[in-house]
């Protein structure tokens, strides 16, 4: 597998990590707005993808 894939993943599993100390998702999903600047829809599909990601 290609280094900058498998570092793209090391760092999705990082944020992973720091999601999964949420208290639930909205809060995750708010964190992630205020983080990336991105739409509510957006963030809530991402945490969707990246919750789905096997550690």
């Amino acid at each position: 597998m290609n280094n900058e894939v498998k570092e793209v993943i090391e760092k999705i599993k990082e944020v992973k990590d720091i999601l999964k100390e949420f208290a639930d998702k909205d809060e995750a999903i708010g964190y992630l707005i205020n983080e990336t600047k991105l739409s509510k829809e957006e963030c809530a599909a991402a945490y969707d993808i990246i919750m789905k990601i096997k550690d």
